[in-house]
Formats: C-alpha cells, structure tokens, sequence
C-alpha cells in the first residue's frame, strides 16, 4: 500500500452467509428428522422406510433440476426446500398406503401396485397441480419482491414435481415388494381408530350440525383479520444498524466532519458497539441488499456503519441511541435504522403532497411536518420540498460601479476568483498531477460581514498601489448584501410536482401502526389538502398495497386452472364446488392460526395463506375421489361413505403431520420473516383436518341428487369390514356416476 493508506474491512458478508447457510441446513436436517420420525410412528417401519426413501431420492433431482436452471443454492432456494419437505412426501403417503391396503385385501403383488397407481395417479395429479399453482402468484410477482421470494416458489414446484413423479412410479414398486400380503381378512382396529369411526358415523346422521360446527373455526378466523397488525416485511435479527446524520443546509463538510467527531466519540464510548465506519458527503455503500443510497454531493450529510456484538445488542442500542443522541447534538436531524426484510422503501412513513403550486406544497408540507412531529410513534420527519439552503444575494448600484470603471462581469469574476479561487499551478504525487486552486480561506467564506468586506479592484488598481494607496473598494460599497433562502428543489413523481413527507419511526414500531396514529391525528383536526392539491400515502403502505396487487392480479387465471384440474379429476362440477369451498375455508383458519399466536399479517404471511389453501385442498380431494370410487358411497350409503373416510383416515392424518413437522423448524427458529409464513401453512394445514372429516364427507351426502339419497329415517348400518378393495368388487351394488 502506498505511504498514509491502509485497507480496514468494514463489512464482510461471507461470515452472515456462512450462518444463515448453517442455519437454514440445520433446520433442513430437523425437517428431514420429524418428517422421518412422523412416518414411524404413524405408518410402521416398513411403509416408513419406503416413504422416508423419497426424501433424499427427490431432494437430490431436484437439486440437479435447480442447478439445470440456473438458480443458485442460497437462502431462498434453501428454505423453499425446507418448505416443500413436508409436502413431498404426501404423494409417496398415500401411495404407500393404497398399495398396502391392497395387500393386506389378498391382491397379488402386481395387481396391487397396478390398481393403486391407476386409482391414485390423477387424484394425485391434481393435489400436485393445485398445490403447484397455489406457489405460483410468488414465482410470477413482479419486481423487487418477486426477485427476493421467487426462488422459493421455484424450489417448491420442482420438488412437487418429482415428488409426483416418484409417488407413480418408484414409490408403487417398491411398495409393491416390500410390504406384507394379507389373507383377505380385515384386521381388528385400534381403540383411537374405533372411536374415530364412532363419532365419524354420528356425524354422518346430523351431517347439517356437523357442518355448521365444521364453519365455527374459519368463521372466526375470517373475524379476526381485521385484528391482525398490517406489516409489510419485518425487520431482521443482526449484530448490524446505520445512522444517517443531517446538518443545516449550507453546512460546510469540515463543520460536518467536527460534528461527526463528537458522535463517534459517544458511539464508540458504548462497551456493545464493535467498529463503526464513517462517510461523510455522500450515501454509504450499500452493506446490505436493499438499503438506499441516494445522496452525493452533500457536505452536510454523514451516513454511520455499525457493527454490534449481537442482534439483541443491536435492539438494546437503537433504543438508547434514539432517545440520547438528538437532544445532544440539535443541530442535526438523526434517523437511527436497523435492517429491514424485502424490497428497498426510503421511509417507513411516506404522505405525498401531490400538486402544481411550488409554494403551497411547500406550506402544505411544511404544516403535515409539524403534525407528524407530534405523533409518538415518530423519531424524525423531513419534507422532500423545503426552504432552501441560505444564500448571499448581492444587488449592486450599476452607476456606483460605473463610477469606478468597473461593470458586473467584473465584480462578478473577481468575486468567483476569492470565493470560489483559480488554479495557481499543481502538484505531482506518484504519476498524477493534481491542481492546485487558490481561494479565500474558510473562515472568509463563510462569514457574510467578511464577504461583504472582499477587496474588488477597478480598472488602474495597479497604478493606485504604485502610489502608495490601497487600490481596492470593499464589495459592500458597490451595492447591497441579502441573506435569503436558495430556492428548493423541485421533485417530481409520474411526471407531477410531489412534496414527500418522511417519517422515521422509533425502534421497534411496525409502519402500519404510525401510519393509523398519523391519520387518525388528522383526522381529528379535520385535515383537508389545501385546494388543487391531493393527499397519497408511500413508504411500506404503499409497498404493501401494490405488492399485495401484484401477488392477487394473476389469481383468476390460476384459480379458472386449478378449478380445470379438479372438474377433469373428478368429474363432477359438485365436488369441485365442495372441493373449492374447503380451500377457502382454509384461508380462515389460517388466519386463526396467525391470530392465536400474535403473528403480524405481512407479505409472508399472505403467501403463507395462499400456500394453505393450496395444500388444505389435497385431503378433501382423496376423501371426494375415494367417496366417488366406492359404489355404495356414491349410491348414498352412508356407513359405505364412513368406511370410506375411515380408510383415508390415516394417510391423511399422516400427511397432516408430515406437513406441520416440515415447517416446525421455521416457526421454532424464531426472527421476524420466517414463523409467520410458516405458521400461516402449518396451521392452516393442520387445522384443516376438521374439513376433511367434519365437512366434506357430510357435503358429500347432502348434495347428493334425492334419487340416489339416503332419506332421512335411514340409520348408519354396521360397517362393512371388508378392505375396500373387496368392496368395489360387489356386484349387487349398481354403480352411480359423479353428478
């Protein structure tokens, strides 16, 4: 390094990558061990076994199939991974299942394996298609948001798509060889299993209450919503916090740099504050990814890097640091940030006074300033038009100068060649040349008495020196001298003259929360724009509302599929419709489940909920296919329809559980992204459960036409303990088609 430089390292991302890579790896490996443990406990070793075998056999396709399209394995691609362990696995659950129920009915092997894949292929095909569709509004969002989540969708949907691929092909087969041929004869069911049956068939004699019982938890979930706290993306757990420092405009950069001193002293005084690095007259290079640098060229502006010991030292100092660094230094205006979720927004808390009248945005801004000051909630605020930086206006007396021989290009040059100064010669340091500028000093230039005491030579000063005579004329004899504001700059925003109001808001305070005090302080005063000028709202509202249209604008197009694929499925626009009804129900309940456990509603926690009910809907569509297969079922019998339910029960149980184990890790894991997304899946997933049995067998029968309807003295008879795979086989029974 050349003499007087050296080279600090003030950020390194390869340590926060190597933890979070760690990290997400960690919670993949406890995914992989509850899936794994789930399946003995609810299947058996040997139908876990071959269930488990899906894992590395689909994580390893699909590894290939993400580096085939160029995504790269990182945070993102990693947790969309995590995300789809838990469904994968679904397809090969009850595919496993079938095959085994088929056994143990006295099928031979092959026919078996065949008459499974042949039942199971399109319901699962669908399930798949529907749950692929349900991730498709994250790959197909537009912009900054889409770039950060969209690699979870595509990870999601290429593990789906194996996972469906293994689940006909590989999973069958082995199944087919591994597991135990029965001799027909039905095995005696579990006490859990006999009570299940007994309150199903109850159910199936008061399908009406049933349903209505069914409805009491999506209900109060859909009620809850409006208690949910609104957040767009959260904040994030790091050892990491930047400090923005605004002066006066019109501060020069050495009183910056003195006043930057005196903060850093304060900072580093703090025993949990590891480095900060300082820059002063332009943006910090951005450390991380979707912070703003937008200011150059401004001496009075200084941005800080801080490192801190950990992320809770960082909370406990953006605290402390917010209530005792502005009243110290009250010449400068403090925004205290820490890092933040998701695409980049300049405040927290943006009001855009939009108009054409230079002077009344500037009233108009000025006064919302004032208002936002006063909310709690709200560390800083600053107007994007505002009074201009201080200038010197000099108004000069034409004769007087006249008098003296001199016009105003001639003041005027001599004035730039003292304030401004003139290159006097250069310097050469290794092999570039520097010039050299000559000007009054600091001190002069920035005194309005000094400056209005400049010497201005006319025209024969040489001769007057000669002579012995001071040749020069102060400047302020030749005119007056006026210290006004410069006038602002004028922003623009789709091509109209905006005023944006910025709000910074305390550690800790979601921007919802400000933006409802904000407006509702307003709107106690009966705020009104003044005329000609309109009232928007920006920052994380505005982020929020358009990534929340552009994640809801293509829903129609997947919807018309998804709903394609179930009627070409099961052939029948009336379970569609039951099919359909239970994914939106499932929306509820997982607004429940993020209303039980205190979970703001951000941008995650609605793809969370789109998630839901794209993977809710598979168990409603094995009980609707499976009720449609059996003859009785079909015909209205309803111990056939719980024989039916009964069967299906425990593969969907185990899916269900499959499915919550996967996300545990990322509830469990804590931080402010990942919990919501997951718990919005999980618990809308799990608690979906109670459509499947509660409600879908029961709008099974009562939609059936009154022709084939059991009437309403018809009692549930004694099960058939048949396998299913006998049952079908009846021939006293005629077959109903699906309606």
């Amino acid at each position: 390094m050349p003499w007087g430089l050296s080279i600090e390292v003030v950020f390194d991302q390869s340590r926060y990558t190597l933890e979070r890579l760690t990290e997400v790896g960690l919670n993949m490996a406890v995914g992989v061990g509850l899936v794994v443990v789930v399946l003995f406990m609810t299947l058996g070793w040997r139908s876990a076994l071959i269930v488990a075998m899906v894992l590395p056999v689909v994580s390893l396709a699909s590894v290939a199939t993400l580096n085939a399209l160029a995504v790269p394995i990182h945070q993102m691609s990693v947790t969309g991974l995590i995300v789809a362990l838990g469904l994968l696995v679904d397809a090969a659950i009850v595919m496993t299942d079938e095959v085994g129920k088929r056994l143990r009915a006295g099928m031979t092997r092959l026919k078996a394996v065949a008459g499974a894949a042949r039942r199971l292929t399109m319901p699962l095909a669908a399930s798949t298609v529907t749950t692929i569709l349900s991730f498709m509004p994250l790959l197909l969002l537009p912009g900054p948001a889409g770039d950060f989540v969209g690699s979870i969708a595509i990870s999601v949907i290429v593990m789906l798509a194996w996972s469906f691929v293994v689940a006909v092909t590989i999973t069958p087969a082995i199944a087919g060889r591994w597991l135990r041929r029965g001799d027909g004869q039905p095995s005696r069911e579990s006490l859990l299993m006999r009570g299940f049956r007994a309150a199903l068939a109850l159910s199936m004699t008061n399908p009406l209450r049933t349903v209505a019982l069914s409805l009491v938890l999506p209900v109060i979930g859909f009620l809850s919503l409006p208690t949910l706290t609104p957040q767009f993306f959260p904040g994030v757990d790091r050892d990491q916090f930047h400090i923005e420092v605004d002066l006066p405009p019109g501060t020069g950069i050495a009183e910056t740099m003195r006043v930057m001193r005196e903060i850093d002293t304060r900072l580093t005084a703090e025993d949990e504050i590891l480095d900060v690095a300082w820059v002063v007259g332009r943006s910090a290079p951005a450390f991380y990814y979707n912070m703003v640098g937008d200011r150059d060229q401004a001496p009075a502006f200084a941005q800080a890097l801080i490192r801190t010991a950990s992320a809770a030292a960082t909370a406990r100092l953006l605290n402390d640091l917010q209530a005792n660094l502005p009243p110290a230094f009250l010449q400068a205006r403090f925004v205290i940030r820490g890092l933040t979720q998701g695409p980049p927004v300049n405040a927290p808390v943006e009001l855009r006074l939009v108009g054409q009248d230079i002077d009344a945005l500037r009233l108009a801004g000025d006064y919302l300033r004032a208002r936002l000051a006063e909310v709690p909630t709200v560390a800083m605020v600053r107007t994007g038009i505002a009074g201009g930086s201080p200038k010197l206006t000099l108004e000069i007396d034409e004769a007087r100068a006249r008098l003296l021989g001199l016009d105003l290009g001639q003041v005027a040059r001599q004035m730039e060649a003292g304030l401004e100064g003139v290159t006097g010669g250069s310097l050469l340091e290794g092999t570039e040349e520097l010039p050299v500028r000559v000007r009054l000093g600091a001190g002069l230039r920035g005194d309005p008495v000094a400056i209005g005491d400049m010497p201005i030579l006319p025209p024969g000063a040489a001769a007057v020196a000669a002579a012995g005579q001071f040749p020069a004329v102060p400047l302020s004899t030749l005119g007056a001298l006026r210290l006004e504001p410069s006038e602002s700059t004028i922003t623009r925003r789709n091509g109209e003259r905006v005023n944006t109001v910025q709000a910074f808001l305390m550690p800790g305070i979601l921007p919802a929360v400000a933006l409802a005090e904000a407006m509702a302080l307003l709107a106690a005063e009966g705020y009104a724009p003044p005329e000609g000028i309109r009232l928007e709202t920006g920052g994380d509202s505005d982020a929020r509302n358009s990534t929340v249209d552009a994640l809801i604008a293509p829903l129609g197009l997947i919807i018309t599929l998804s709903i394609a694929v179930v009627v070409v499925t099961l052939n029948s626009f009336r379970l569609t419709l039951i099919a359909f009804t239970v994914a939106g129900l499932s929306a509820g309940l997982s607004m429940l489940a993020l209303a039980v456990f205190d979970y703001p509603f951000g941008i995650n926690a609605i793809i969370g909920v789109i998630g839901s009910i794209g993977v809710s809907i598979n168990a409603a569509l094995i009980v609707l296919s499976g009720l449609q297969e059996d003859p009785r079922a079909s015909a209205g019998d309803r111990a056939a329809m719980v024989d039916v339910v009964t069967g299906s029960a425990r593969h969907i149980t185990s899916t269900t559980i499959t499915t919550f184990g996967g996300f545990l890790p990322l509830i469990l894991g804590g931080g402010g992204f990942w919990p919501p997304f997951a718990m919005s899946v999980a618990g809308g997933v799990a608690l979906s459960v109670t459509l499947a049995f509660a409600f879908t067998p029961q709008m099974f029968a009562l939609t059936l036409p009154r022709r084939t309807r059991a009437t309403d003295n018809d009692t549930i008879r004694q099960p058939d303990r048949r396998p299913h795979a006998l049952r079908t086989n009846d021939t006293n029974v005629t077959r109903k088609g699906a309606i």
